[in-house]
């Protein structure tokens, strides 16, 4: 909302600036004097009516996005620059141009029936105003572009967040770091068979982190280990985090671990983050499969907030094996169509994704099988739909290409590492930096982001949808590679 906000009044005080610009070339180039005190009374009206209305708008949600978003007021040069000019052509209009527009139009209209000249302030108006415009043009460039990277205050939040330990050699443990939260197993349930769900409660008696639906958790377990679970329940709810987990026998052993948690059992996590947000349409189709149903849990009940309509589509293999049932079944069958393969048949995909109105918004989560799925079918099913994947297993069929050699670029630096065709750009680059930030490694959770500079970046991560692939403005260096032979990162 508050986005939306910026970017309107931003607009509307780009146009009236251009309208402000034009009016005072129109005074200064005629040799009317009615035209002219027309143009500087219009002016004037504009100043005290709208200009003022709009500028005040644009500044505050300016400043609010800069405090409240990633962005961090003041944490990146382009930040800093708007918000210096912004604050500028402010001062200007109300310190320099609002007298200046009142008196020529009084010169203008003291010159009636005599010759007329624009005068000194006439002069200044046809000088100054035009180049605010451009000065407002100039901001919402760096809106689009963002060309510079962080500023000093930047860099020491970064590096407050990102720094962490590099992994002993030949283990899984992982140090702690600045920005962890340790809690403590408040509540153990089991919602299904092999599903554990946990309620983390943060040790210091803190509130948690906020989050929307969609949000997942990094979960730093005792042994070491880091592993990501969607998070569910009330996201008001500032009290505790709830995590599910599916205990999987083929695993790494995270699942495992978690599943042998206790009440007050303490371990760390870190996030939350989204990748798989709620987005506005006007219907949702929602395929879970097995424990995939946790991210869509606050998902429906948000949803449901709204109005919205939606249908989920939920498949397991036993019933038993299905965590939440109960709860998703009150919502009745005509929106819970559950297909448990003890019991029934597989279900239509296609027909389901057929079904929706014109701009649906199609969630999956759960076996790659599923998602591939639903991801081939959408061309043919759902061409008028959306697409949002939330994977926790990396689908090797997805790996991408054959994995060339590449230079990275450290643009603060300007150190290039070498990244060899059998290597990540993540382990190359903690040769250079050790304390580089990650956690899955499997270009899922996306917590070792990078911020990419020149160069186009090879996207082989599960971060990003597919509509966002050509973007060259991030890139995920534990999976993704280049595309050329350097790209140049924010490091």
């Amino acid at each position: 909302m508050t986005l939306a906000l910026h970017i309107l009044s931003s607009v509307g005080w780009v146009g009236l600036s251009l309208s402000m610009a034009t009016l005072a070339l129109i005074g200064y180039l005629t040799s009317d004097p009615g035209v002219a005190e027309g143009a500087y009374y219009a002016m004037y009206v504009f100043d005290e009516s709208t200009v003022s209305l709009v500028s005040l708008i644009c500044g505050a949600s300016g400043v609010l996005l800069g405090c409240g978003t990633p962005w961090g007021l003041m944490r990146h040069w382009w930040v800093l620059v708007k918000w210096v000019l912004t604050l500028g052509v402010a001062v200007f209009a109300w310190v320099y141009t609002h007298p200046l527009v009142l008196t020529a139009a009084e010169k203008a209209a003291a010159a009636e029936g005599g010759g007329y000249t624009p005068g000194t302030e006439g002069t200044l108006l046809a000088w100054t105003v035009p180049p605010v415009f451009g000065v407002l043009v100039f901001t919402g460039v760096l809106s689009v572009y963002k060309p510079w990277g962080r500023t000093r205050r930047g860099r020491r939040y970064a590096q407050t967040r990102a720094v962490v330990p590099a992994r002993a050699p030949g283990s899984g443990a992982v140090s702690a770091r600045v920005g962890d939260v340790a809690v403590r197993v408040e509540a153990v349930e089991r919602p299904a068979e092999d599903v554990v769900a946990l309620r983390l409660v943060p040790v210091s008696g803190a509130a948690t982190a906020p989050w929307r639906p969609g949000a997942h958790l990094d979960l730093v377990l005792p042994s070491g280990k880091v592993r990501q679970y969607s998070l569910f329940g009330d996201p008001a709810d500032g009290s505790a985090y709830r995590v599910a987990v599916l205990r999987d026998p083929a695993g790494r052993g995270g699942s495992a671990e978690v599943h042998g948690l206790t009440v007050h059992d303490r371990l760390t996590v870190r996030g939350p983050r989204n990748h798989f947000p709620l987005v506005e349409a006007p219907a949702f189709l929602f395929v879970a499969g097995g424990v995939g149903i946790v991210p869509f849990l606050p998902m429906i009940e948000e949803a449901e907030r709204r109005g919205a309509d939606w249908r989920l589509v939920y498949v397991g293999r036993s019933r038993a094996s299905m965590a939440f049932l109960e709860r998703l079944e009150r919502y009745g069958t005509g929106r819970v169509l559950v297909y448990a393969r003890d019991v029934t048949d597989r279900p239509d995909l296609a027909a389901y994704l057929s079904a929706g109105p014109v701009g649906t918004a199609v969630y999956c989560c759960g076996p790659p099988g599923l998602m591939r799925a639903v991801e081939g079918l959408m061309e043919t099913a759902c061409p008028a739909g959306k697409l949002y994947l939330e994977r926790f297993e990396a689908d090797p069929d997805s790996a991408g290409g054959e994995k060339l050699p590449f230079e990275v670029e450290l643009g603060r630096s300007g150190a290039v590492v070498r990244v060899g065709a059998g290597q990540s750009a993540l382990e190359a680059l903690r040769e250079e930096a050790p304390g580089l930030a990650a956690s899955c490694e499997d270009g899922l959770c996306g917590s070792c982001e990078l911020r990419v500079l020149r160069g186009t970046p090879d996207h082989r991560d599960h971060v990003l949808s597919p509509d966002e692939r050509g973007r060259t403005d991030v890139m995920y260096p534990c999976v993704s590679r280049a595309r050329g032979e350097r790209v140049v990162v924010d490091l």
